[in-house]
């Protein structure tokens, strides 16, 4: 079953389940070390009563400093090692040579070809020798073979000489990762059953590079004329052998770490029962801040969880407290947006947005709370509704920022005042790109503010200038609004008032080519936006989206103007063609006027007008026409009516009937103040009858009012000239 879009926005459960989510999620973001009627900075004079503490408390540490000590912890813990006990004996040693030897013996004694090549490459795969040093040992060991001196050749001495220069250098210590990779210059060997340590300098062992230089020293000293050839020939054969025995234990070393870590105390010093803590009218300095912010987190932490429940309480009341103007100001002032789930759903998640913004500000001990683009959100909620809805949304963001931050009174009472000033620069925008003002006057208000609150407190040169870098900073992001707005009105299918304004520029290419091609129609259509933009004022609804949607309602007759009596002089094209065809072609502007809309991208609200303002009426003058040449039973009646759908909304059923009347009413041959009231009430009938604004919400006292207003305007503009004396014509 496909979902119903319009129940799903008018649905109340969904309403009140939208408003519950957002209570809670707004609770979430209270930080319980913040949630306080008591309200200070560092600078401010205390204004409360002397505090005296009730209970003894330790004073927690300042943050900052808490991670800093808690790093050198980290670093303050030697890296684990684990020594592996089993070495390669003396014995073994000789016997991996000697067998590699006794095979290389039995296959080169074969004398086969094909078996010595594949064969040797087995048994001296483990070495990894290049072909230069394969052949070198090769041949070597051949040599000694022929000669019966193989304890001679390279394959045996060689690591003859080297073995007890490894056995040493072994007993050293051969780690397993690089010593760069440690910062410390000693490291702890632990045993396996945690039970005995020693502490190691890191220069009385070796890594492998370390321990293969060393070698390669050892044999340039006992073999001065070596080749270099030799020399690597000598560190490959031994290098199977060459296994670190002193490997790093991470997983225990970041055990051993934290464990240091949380072992760093919270608090320095503590505050004794019954010691006064801060004085009425006294500076707040550093230390003081850290004893209330601390005398704070213990009485929670004291009445936690007994009063968890009454907390939880407490914060719902206050964000409904705080809320509750807005939503009755929706409810009473504004009933679309209260009753449009969409609409909710908006408002709730910018501002829930912005407040999640000021929460995770709070994570950053020296980040300033103006680097929040609140502003941001107060010219969005103008331009996506108007200014008394910006007004008010800016104030409620405000209080629940401030709440958040701990009843920071001053951060928000500069936010409702640089917020208003942007809600009100964005009142008279027109175009997207005047949106320069309102984001100028937004950091004009915060800098009036920062410098009233901090002059007021005493704050240093250092903290004025460091809120008005962010402050200048979040007045720079609401140049984000043009973006955003797209995003929103693809997302949420709304038009804001910015891209009316902006279409109903009359150069707009759709209207030119409407003007050059059917002017007929152009001037028809400038009439019905006249007709339609007064009514909609003179009942409530949105006049700026009538005009618009009056302009585009017959883009579809462009195409084939010549076909539509407004564009045509004298010669009539229906004549030579059947009712039905005529019909049809007359049907058809809809569709094309739909397709071309699309095409030149116009928002869904405005291609509404297209085929609502037709509804499912009947082209009666072709089925009448059709009716005199053929039978009724042999006629489809729906051959001759426009697709559809009815007007759903005020606007579109204004221009239905403006587009009616402004029609009937060019036909009269000297229209009065009492014919063109007789033909309203004639269109207005015609369409009732028609059921053509089952759909919309229009009652008859809107067209009573819909009525006076279109004979006020279509009076005023047919009203007569005064005759010039002399004038001729």
């Amino acid at each position: 079953m496909p979902l119903d879009k319009q129940f799903i926005r008018e649905n109340k459960y969904i309403r009140i389940g939208l408003f519950v989510a957002f209570l809670v999620s707004v609770a979430s973001l209270f930080p319980r070390s913040k949630l306080s009627t008591l309200n200070f900075e560092v600078g401010m004079a205390w204004y409360h009563q002397d505090l005296v503490a009730p209970f003894a408390f330790a004073i927690q540490k300042n943050r900052v400093d808490y991670e800093r000590e808690q790093e050198k912890a980290r670093q303050s813990v030697l890296p684990v090692f684990r020594r592996e006990r089993e070495q390669n004996s003396a014995v073994a040693y000789s016997d991996y040579f000697n067998s590699i030897a006794d095979s290389l013996k039995l296959h080169l004694s074969t004398r086969k070809s094909d078996l010595r090549e594949s064969e040797t490459f087995t048994v001296l795969s483990p070495f990894g020798l290049n072909e230069k040093e394969r052949a070198l040992l090769l041949a070597d060991f051949d040599s000694c073979l022929s000669q019966n001196v193989v304890q001679k050749s390279l394959l045996l001495t060689l690591p003859r000489t080297l073995q007890a220069p490894i056995q040493s250098l072994l007993s050293d210590g051969m780690i397993d990762v690089p010593k760069s990779s440690f910062k410390q210059t000693e490291f702890v060997v632990r045993s396996q059953n945690e039970r005995e340590e020693k502490v190691l300098k890191f220069s009385t062992v070796r890594d492998s590079a370390e321990f293969r230089n060393t070698l390669q020293e050892l044999l340039l000293q006992r073999f001065p004329s070596t080749t270099n050839d030799t020399l690597q020939l000598a560190l490959k054969l031994v290098s199977p052998l060459l296994r670190p025995n002193i490997f790093y234990d991470e997983a225990q070393t970041l055990e051993d770490r934290e464990r240091a870590a949380r072992q760093v105390p919270l608090g320095e010093g503590i505050v004794r029962q019954n010691e006064k803590i801060i004085s009425r009218g006294e500076i707040v300095t550093p230390d003081i801040k850290r004893k209330l912010d601390s005398f704070i987190q213990a009485k929670m932490e004291r009445e936690m969880p007994a009063g968890a429940l009454q907390l939880y309480i407490g914060k719902i009341l206050i964000i409904f407290i705080i809320i509750g103007v807005f939503t009755t100001y929706l409810y009473i002032a504004r009933p679309k947006i209260w009753h449009d789930n969409a609409m909710l759903l908006l408002l709730f998640s910018i501002t829930l947005i912005e407040l999640v913004a000021v929460w995770y500000s709070l994570q950053f001990e020296n980040l300033s709370p103006y680097i929040v683009p609140i502003g941001l959100a107060s010219i969005l909620f103008t331009v996506i509704f108007d200014s008394r809805v910006g007004f008010f949304a800016t104030v409620t963001v405000a209080l629940l920022a401030g709440t958040i931050r701990g009843n920071d009174f001053p951060f928000a009472l500069a936010t409702i005042f640089a917020g208003s000033l942007g809600v009100f620069a964005t009142r008279g925008i027109r175009k997207r790109s005047q949106v320069f003002a309102p984001v100028l006057l937004v950091f004009v208000g915060y800098a009036v503010s920062i410098l009233a609150f901090n002059f007021s407190r005493l704050a240093s040169l250092n903290e004025i200038l460091n809120d008005l870098q962010y402050a200048a900073i979040s007045s720079l992001l609401c140049f984000l609004v043009y973006p955003i707005l797209l995003l929103i009105e693809k997302v949420f299918g709304i038009t804001t008032d910015m891209t009316l304004m902006e279409l109903s520029d009359l150069n707009h290419p759709l209207l030119r080519e409407m003007a050059t091609k059917a002017p007929g129609t152009y001037a028809h259509t400038m009439q019905v936006s006249l007709l339609a933009e007064e009514a909609a004022a003179a009942i409530g609804a949105n006049p700026l989206l009538c005009r618009v949607g009056a302009y585009f309602h017959d883009i579809g007759k462009t195409a084939e103007a010549e076909y539509f009596t407004e564009n045509q002089n004298g010669k009539n094209l229906h004549d030579n063609l059947q009712a039905v065809t005529s019909g049809r072609i007359i049907g058809d502007h809809v569709k094309r006027g739909l397709a071309i809309g699309r095409k030149n991208n116009l928002p869904e609200e405005v291609l509404d007008f297209i085929p609502e303002h037709h509804g499912t009426t009947v082209i009666h003058f072709f089925y009448d026409k059709a009716l005199k040449s053929l039978p009724p039973d042999k006629l489809n009646i729906d051959d001759f009516r426009y697709p559809g759908p009815k007007p759903r909304r005020k606007e579109t059923a204004i221009v239905m009937l403006a587009d009616g009347v402004e029609a009937s009413v060019r036909s009269l041959t000297n229209p009065t103040e009492e014919t063109i009231s007789q033909i309203i009430d004639v269109v207005i009938r015609k369409r009732l009858d028609e059921n053509q604004f089952n759909e919309s919400d229009l009652t008859f006292s809107d067209l009573e009012r819909i009525k006076q207003s279109f004979i006020k305007t279509l009076v005023a503009n047919k009203h007569k000239r005064i005759k010039y004396p002399g004038q001729k014509i």
